[in-house]
């Protein structure tokens, strides 16, 4: 039996694993207790090929190698990282291992014994699902030959209505995916001529279109009907004639052929839903819907997902609409469209300029690869970061005024063009990545707080109440932050973001990602006793740094795998080296709550990637006049993790 501290050390690090998201705190308890850290040093065999199953594993730091031996030598399937495991397919299937992991540096698992975690399955119903899923892409079908790739993903890309930018989106998904991954990637055109990306693309020499009508499935046909793109996709043309569905005994086993040698799949179905299209959707693991802004094209992508969802139920799950507003943007707002849609939006692409779009079609380039900054690519490059396991997230921390560090390590970000997937904020952090979410870069950042740059026009935010449940009231601060922030929701900021809060009466973590900003932010900020807690959808919200002050966690339950962390609390020595007094019932509450804080931000440190943690000038909670000093900190500090960051994000 662990001990107290030993259990909750093991509860902090699965709440950190995406495998584990949305299991109750009860069923994490029940994984923790089976469960091992294991610490490995580099160059260590976590098993062999050949070995039979002892154990699930979770990647918590660390690499690790995944290979298999030919009489050439070792052939490497897969490196894995944090978040990662392996060991399942062994376990489920009671069949030995079929290739060998290896640890490149020193790294530390999550390790469950085969017998417990069988029980645990058993015990666990949605776990259970969510690892076959995983399974599923990793074995696929091997029996027409031998799987060279560790796991597969089909994503099926279609478009409703017809004209909606799917073939564009499916283009750009495939080479997003090959530069971000450095991973195989096949293209499949399934349109009329079986030429529409080609044509495209303006490739004009070795187009083999593939019929799907022959009473057998031909290997060597597909072989020499894939086409190399320069970009490092491939393509496979292929006719499809929405008069004749008999090719439909032939797309199930290609896909699966298709699936033993690239790591993705796209394929760019038509929109005409045949038994073709029907049966591709049905294998997809991913099946990305294309759909105009306008309520017409929302309407009718509802109607579709109603009628795919009765057919097959397990489809509902793998669907996620992607909203194109290259014609309309904007044309009905958020809450519509979920009405409309009912299924909820996963993205948005951006409109793109006209000109930019004739310009890369005449130099056959995709977006993602002629315009690689604009907002479009930007959104494109998210999604596959996300399909691809790659995300790069950014978690800044509470700490008060001298939150304002936030902007200098910004400013550093923005200059050397470090990519940002996924935002998650904390009190003064929530506000910070807000505004940095909604469009604004550092310099407008600075600007704006630079409007306290005198104490009187700070003193203006304290809006005090008769203490019952706060001090101060915050509708000032609130006023503040509507000032620059208007009715945003979390839908209008350009990338994701996550605000962590507090459900004072229960004590449990909330972290929002819908609805208003800044009733969000408000509710982040609202420092306990200090201020009157934010009532949202019926919960008391407090001040989310009393139970995650560095929220890196939020983003590896999203399933970010590489995590910068910007803590701006206060440590010890800047405590001792400011000799500043506790002069007020403020400072005693402020004092009291950043001590716990600072000490559960160091824990999430250790689960960032990149930790950055300012050396703090001599300045107050409060002293949020004190900007152009605090940010410099923040500026200067990240300055010397440049290398690391670019390290991180080519790695």
């Amino acid at each position: 039996m662990d001990d107290p501290l030993r259990l909750q050390e093991k509860l902090f690090i699965i709440d950190q694993l995406p495998v584990f998201a949305g299991l109750s705190q009860k069923d994490k308890k029940a994984v923790a207790a089976v469960s091992a850290i294991a610490e490995y040093k580099k160059d260590t065999a976590i098993y062999r090929e050949g070995e039979a199953a002892d154990a699930f594993y979770c990647v918590i730091t660390g690499r690790l190698r995944v290979y298999i031996t030919r009489p050439s030598g070792k052939e490497d399937l897969e490196y894995l990282k944090r978040g990662r495991f392996f060991g399942i397919i062994s376990i489920l299937t009671s069949e030995p291992h079929s290739a060998t992991v290896e640890t490149v540096n020193d790294s530390i698992l999550l390790k469950i014994p085969k017998k417990d975690f069988d029980k645990m399955l058993k015990r666990l119903p949605v776990l259970a699902i969510r690892l076959g899923e995983t399974l599923s892409r990793r074995l696929k079908r091997k029996d027409i030959h031998e799987k060279r790739v560790f796991e597969s993903t089909i994503i099926s890309v279609f478009g409703t209505p017809d004209k909606v930018g799917a073939t564009h989106y499916a283009v750009n998904l495939a080479v997003s995916l090959r530069s971000q991954t450095n991973k195989k990637v096949i293209l499949l055109d399934i349109s009329r001529e079986g030429t529409e990306i080609s044509d495209l693309l303006g490739i004009k020499d070795g187009v083999r279109p593939l019929g799907l009508d022959s009473p057998f499935f031909n290997e060597s046909s597909v072989i020499r009907s894939i086409a190399r793109h320069p970009l490092g996709i491939d393509i496979l043309n292929i006719p499809y004639r929405t008069d004749d569905d008999g090719d439909v005994t032939h797309i199930v086993p290609l896909l699966s052929y298709l699936t033993n040698d690239y790591h993705y799949v796209v394929a760019d179905l038509p929109t005409h839903m045949g038994r073709t299209t029907f049966e591709s959707l049905k294998q997809s693991d991913i099946i990305h819907i294309i759909t105009a802004s306008d309520e017409p094209s929302l309407i009718s992508t509802k109607k579709m997902i109603d009628e795919l969802t009765k057919s097959s139920a397990e489809m509902a799950q793998r669907i996620k609409v992607i909203v194109n507003e290259f014609g309309a943007p904007g044309e009905v707002g958020f809450d519509e469209k979920t009405k409309m849609l009912k299924h909820g939006i996963y993205a948005t692409l951006p409109p793109v300029d006209d000109a930019m779009r004739r310009k890369a079609l005449k130099a056959g380039s995709p977006l993602s690869s002629a315009f690689p900054e604009c907002e479009y690519s930007r959104a494109v490059r998210r999604i596959s970061r996300e399909v691809g396991g790659c995300l790069v997230g950014l978690a800044l921390g509470c700490g008060a005024a001298l939150g304002l560090a936030h902007i200098g390590v910004l400013r550093v970000i923005e200059r050397e063009r470090i990519p940002v997937d996924m935002l998650s904020g904390t009190s003064v952090g929530a506000f910070m990545g807000a505004l940095w979410a909604s469009g604004k870069d550092s310099f407008e950042m600075e600007k704006i707080m630079m409007e306290f740059k005198h104490k009187i026009k700070a003193l203006r935010l304290i809006d005090p109440v008769f203490p019952v449940k706060g001090i101060i009231k915050g509708a000032e601060l609130r006023k503040f932050f509507h000032a620059h922030l208007g009715d945003m929701t979390f839908y209008d900021l350009r990338l994701p973001f996550k605000i962590a809060t507090c459900d004072i009466e229960t004590r449990e973590e909330v972290v929002l990602e819908k609805g208003s900003v800044v009733d969000a932010i408000s509710a982040s900020v609202a420092i306990p006793g200090v201020f009157e807690p934010v009532m949202i959808a019926g919960r008391p919200l407090v001040d989310g740094g009393i139970i995650n002050p560095l929220p890196t966690s939020v983003l590896a339950r999203a399933g970010v795998t590489k995590i910068i962390a910007v803590n701006t609390l206060p440590s010890p020595q800047d405590i001792q080296r400011s000799k500043k007094k506790v002069t007020s019932i403020f400072d005693v509450i402020v004092n009291s709550i950043q001590a716990s804080e600072y000490l559960l931000a160091e824990m999430s440190s250790e689960t960032a990637d990149i930790a950055i943690h300012p050396v703090l000038p001599a300045v107050e909670w409060y002293e949020i006049y004190e900007g152009t000093r605090i940010i410099k900190s923040g500026e200067e500090e990240a300055s010397k993790y440049i290398s690391r960051m670019k390290e991180l994000i080519a790695s």
